[in-house]
């Protein structure tokens, strides 16, 4: 029953002027189906759209798990503060046998004072402290990696929703043409040019292509989904328009030089080797920490009418506790993260090569159909083989196979597009340069 009356649906679209066929598709979705797809009237009459600039500078200032990201730095600068700080003083006030008579066997009453102060002679605390900055360091350096992979899944985010748009206007451009057809098909089956069931069988053929355009509005709506929760947008009463085309622009026209780049500035190589030199101060820190502080003392005594003043000096004696286990410690920690960064350089390098090979391939195979002219071709083609079909000249399945080339054609072209700017920012991505490029 439900393919029956989506026949119907079909027929009724046939008997519809040409200039309302475009909102006779977009009608066969029901209102609902609109509104889950984030594609209601809405959007088609919003003003406000985004392109990937906007949705950055959004993005890192709305995206609650951006800014929680980057409240880590804010932490370690409070470990700075704490590692700067010296030790504290020790004050210490007694008062003894109150109340006690000069004949009393405790002996007269006693006051003291004693103010002690630990000094740090070995230069622990500017030790600690520049191990501290360098934690410091180290998190921003986290930071930006984590900013850069943000912004690639942003922009991959932003590229999808370009190649989908790209499906959703040709598959309804290749619907309209099936309207004509199935519009043209009736009147020479009435006529008795061809068979009625020549007509079914393309009203059937046009339901499957009805359904990969669905599919495709579908997954836009899954990738607004996406860009939603990346850039923190949370009103669901206000429509997510994008604006840009899926348009070839070579790496020449954007002034991208493959060759220039440099391996150790990604931002996660430089975090490691950052806590690498963090260590190799550690192991520093820790010696140094082997002489304890010495902590000197000042006393006053009074008891009765005798007043006494004194000052004294006291330290621990590392005998059995040297740090011992905490300098091994440090030291293979070091050993550990130059593993660490070896490890990260290389695997930067076969990314970066890898990236690079991906690139020009998918550039390459751009500039030769920039240089055939490959979709003014294939819509002449196009064209001509419907023109050609209604005025009798081919039949029924060549036409449907110059329609299903035309959009085989346009199919595999915005998809290597979209992989060629996927490969662009995997690239940018690599060399750790997420900077804004005029697109």
């Amino acid at each position: 029953m439900k393919n029956l009356n989506l026949f119907i649906s079909l027929i009724l679209v046939l008997s519809l002027p040409l200039s309302s066929k475009e909102k006779a598709v977009y009608e066969l979705h029901s209102k609902e189906e609109l509104l889950f797809l984030g594609e209601d009237s809405r959007i088609q009459d919003a003003n406000e759209k985004w392109n990937i600039e906007e949705l950055e500078s959004y993005a890192i200032s709305s995206n609650p798990l951006y800014l929680r990201e980057k409240q880590n730095i804010g932490m370690a600068r409070g470990d700075i503060i704490t590692a700067s700080l010296y030790y504290n003083p020790f004050a210490n006030l007694q008062r003894q046998f109150m109340g006690a008579g000069s004949n009393a066997q405790t002996g007269l009453p006693e006051t003291s004072f004693i103010y002690n102060q630990p000094l740090d002679m070995s230069g622990v605390i500017p030790q600690r402290e520049k191990v501290a900055k360098q934690e410091f360091l180290a998190t921003i350096a986290s930071f930006n990696d984590f900013d850069r992979l943000f912004r690639l899944r942003l922009r991959q985010n932003f590229w999808t929703y370009l190649y989908v748009t790209e499906q959703i206007n040709y598959q309804q451009e290749f619907l309209e043409n099936y309207q004509d057809l199935l519009d043209l098909t009736k009147l020479r089956a009435e006529k008795g040019d061809i068979s009625f069931l020549e007509y079914d069988r393309l009203a059937l053929e046009r339901v499957q292509i009805e359904r990969e355009y669905r599919n495709a509005r579908i997954l836009r709506a899954q990738v607004v989904k996406n860009l939603r929760i990346l850039i923190g947008y949370s009103d669901l009463n206000a429509p997510l328009s994008i604006k840009g085309r899926l348009e070839f622009v070579s790496t020449k026209d954007f002034g991208i030089d493959l060759n220039d780049f440099e391996v150790e500035d990604r931002p996660d190589l430089v975090a490691l080797k950052i806590r690498q030199q963090r260590e190799r101060m550690n192991i520093e820190l820790k010696k140094r920490e082997i002489i304890p502080p010495l902590t000197l003392g000042v006393e006053f005594l009074n008891k009765g009418n005798e007043n006494v003043t004194g000052i004294y000096a006291s330290t621990p004696l590392p005998l059995f506790d040297r740090k011992q286990g905490e300098i091994l410690k440090s030291e293979e920690s070091f050993k550990k993260l130059s593993f660490d960064v070896e490890a990260k350089r290389n695997e930067i390098l076969s990314e970066i090569s890898a990236a690079i090979k991906e690139l020009q391939a998918r550039e390459s195979q751009l500039l030769d159909y920039q240089k055939m002219g490959l979709l003014n071709k294939n819509k002449e083609v196009q064209e001509k083989s419907r023109l050609a079909y209604i005025r009798g000249a081919s039949n029924l399945v060549t036409f449907l196979e110059a329609e299903k080339n035309y959009l085989n054609v346009l199919r595999s072209y915005y998809e290597i597009i979209y992989l060629y700017y996927s490969a662009l920012e995997s690239y940018r991505a690599s060399i750790g340069k997420m900077d804004n490029v005029d697109y």
